[in-house]
């Protein structure tokens, strides 16, 4: 009877265990029906709309003309007109070199000058009084033809003369030094008194060019073709941050940099008040073309996967993977340029958790 109630109490508590085996067997059979659960996600509509482009790069700005000022000829410096930060105007007189010399030659040329011209005149007179005594036989053939030479070596005397007047006047213009451009002295390299060269030609001044000012910067290769002569341009610098200045593109470079695949650009910026300077480093905006039927998604919509992009689209409740190509990106929004049509519904919330083929359910707020 003891051995009896033994085997019954062993029957029951393996019998329990089996109960529980069975408990957790039937359990997994409810993860299926989690699975086909929809996913929630949220989407939005892909309406086309008309897209600027609209490019950023950095640039400099530099100035287009940067002159060394050296003598014409060699003396001595008397006056210095001129010191370092002047503005300075197309043909301002700069140096003034010692001229005296210079003026005596002025002088002789203009007495020669005064000479010839009297001798020239005598000479025209005695022509034609020679020209009645040849008409009345009194003088020979011989005679009228030597004073005709004489008039004409005397004519021949005068344009010299002339010449070497025009000379000593323009030699005399040369020991004025004068400003070739409009801008600000920015370098003083001579003193006063002292002995300057022309070969080799001695720097007494620079002179920059502060208005226009060019402003040069670097476009990648693929934009170039969006970008046209004349666009309007607008930069930032940083000593005045706060203000935007406007400029002209006036050139676009027929080469691209081999190492970079980038092409220089240079615009034309106006500066009447020379506050920018050149050397100022830009940050610059322009734009570059546009696409009247653009195709933009919100940039949080898109997967990056080994260097490709991917956005999910919903069709009939069902969740579809596509590789897309994108273009410019502004706004918290990306161009998409292949993948995605008009009218499609992308997902742009619980996009993560998504695979190709999942049901899903639209909650949008």
């Amino acid at each position: 009877m003891r051995y009896f109630f033994i085997f019954t109490l062993l029957i029951a508590l393996l019998g329990g265990c089996g109960s529980k085996e069975s408990a957790s067997v039937e359990k997994p059979s409810n993860i299926p029906v989690q699975m086909s659960e929809e996913r929630q996600v949220e989407v939005v509509e892909v309406v086309p709309k008309a897209i600027s482009y609209t490019l950023s790069a950095v640039g400099s700005l530099k100035t287009p003309e940067y002159v060394k000022i050296s003598p014409k000829k060699a003396g001595i410096i008397e006056k210095i007109l001129v010191k370092e930060g002047d503005r300075v105007r197309r043909g301002q007189v700069l140096v003034q070199l010692d001229d005296t010399d210079a003026k005596l030659q002025v002088e002789r040329a203009e007495a020669n000058v005064r000479q010839v011209e009297a001798s020239l005149e005598a000479s025209r007179v005695t022509l034609i009084r020679y020209q009645k005594l040849l008409e009345s036989k009194v003088v020979s053939q011989q005679t009228y033809d030597d004073i005709t030479l004489k008039v004409k070596l005397d004519e021949a005397r005068l344009a010299l003369a002339k010449a070497e007047l025009n000379l000593a006047k323009q030699n005399l213009l040369d020991h004025r030094i004068i400003s070739p451009i409009e801008g600000v002295i920015n370098l003083k390299l001579a003193s006063l008194g002292e002995h300057v060269n022309v070969a080799p030609k001695e720097e007494i001044l620079t002179i920059v060019q502060m208005d226009p000012l060019e402003l040069e910067f670097y476009v990648p290769e693929n934009w170039v073709g969006r970008i046209r002569l004349g666009s309007p341009i607008q930069f930032t610098v940083k000593a005045f941050s706060e203000e935007k200045y406007s400029a002209t593109l006036q050139f676009i470079s027929p080469t691209a940099d081999p190492s970079t695949r980038n092409v220089k650009m240079k615009a034309v910026a106006s500066n009447p008040y020379y506050r920018l300077k050149p050397g100022f480093f830009a940050e610059v905006t322009l734009l570059a073309g546009g696409n009247p039927n653009g195709i933009t998604i919100p940039e949080s919509a898109l997967l990056s996967q080994e260097g490709k992009m991917f956005a999910y689209v919903v069709k009939q409740g069902v969740a579809h993977r596509r590789e897309v190509e994108t273009g410019a990106r502004f706004d918290g929004k990306v161009e998409i340029v292949k993948g995605i049509q008009k009218g499609e519904q992308v997902v742009t919330t619980g996009h993560e958790q998504l695979s190709e083929g999942m049901k899903v359910k639209i909650i949008n707020k």
